[in-house]
């Protein structure tokens, strides 16, 4: 005995990722869903939310009804707010030519810093893109991270972390030239792994 099951599909309308203006009143791109050649659109579920009001990384889950066995879809669209006029917040381009005690590195590997407006700042890959984007490793191999800023740009390290290893940095030292848009930095992974980068804003 056999029979026929239907599944729901959904597509996202825009792009996946999409970066926001910072107070701009957030605008769906929109979705369409289907199950059986019905137009099901009113009955997907979104949740998450997007805060124009405050920077960050936010996801939004698009969710499809159920077919008569049970099985949904889903599809998610990720969404950055970021503040424009920052001096030192939004996406930078790792310009070392070498790393790693000097190991070529490669250029312009992206990384994304985002103002916390408390005198810190998070950034999404301490390690500049040399696990996750060099070596393809994903972005479990990124190291997030939270540095203070001071007034003259002295850049402090206050955590960081790598998931897929689970463990951070062991030193740290930084600067931050708002004139240029500019972030260089000596940090120490691992015991004796010393990556030296230099971050220009984009």
């Amino acid at each position: 005995l056999s029979r026929i099951t239907y599944y729901p599909s959904i597509q996202l309308k825009g792009d996946s990722y999409l970066v926001w203006e910072k107070g701009v009143a957030y605008e769906e791109p929109g979705y369409v869903s289907e199950l059986n050649g019905e137009d099901v659109t009113s009955q997907v579920t979104v949740s998450g939310a997007v805060d124009v009001n405050k920077s960050g990384i936010y996801t939004l889950t698009y969710t499809t009804v159920k077919n008569s066995d049970g099985f949904d879809a889903s599809a998610s669209r990720t969404v950055v707010v970021l503040d424009s006029s920052s001096a030192i917040e939004g996406f930078y381009m790792n310009q070392a030519t070498s790393n790693r005690n000097g190991t070529a590195y490669g250029k312009n590997f992206q990384v994304l810093v985002i103002d916390n407006c408390d005198g810190t700042i998070s950034v999404d890959d301490l390690l500049g893109g040399w696990y996750c984007q060099r070596a393809g490793y994903g972005t479990k191999y990124a190291m997030s991270g939270v540095l203070g800023v001071a007034e003259d740009g002295t850049l402090t390290l206050i955590d960081s972390y790598v998931p897929g290893w689970g463990d951070g940095l062991d030193s740290f030292e930084g600067q931050f030239d708002a004139a240029t848009s500019t972030i260089n930095f000596v940090c120490v992974y691992a015991g004796s792994l010393t990556f030296t980068e230099t971050w220009v804003k984009q």
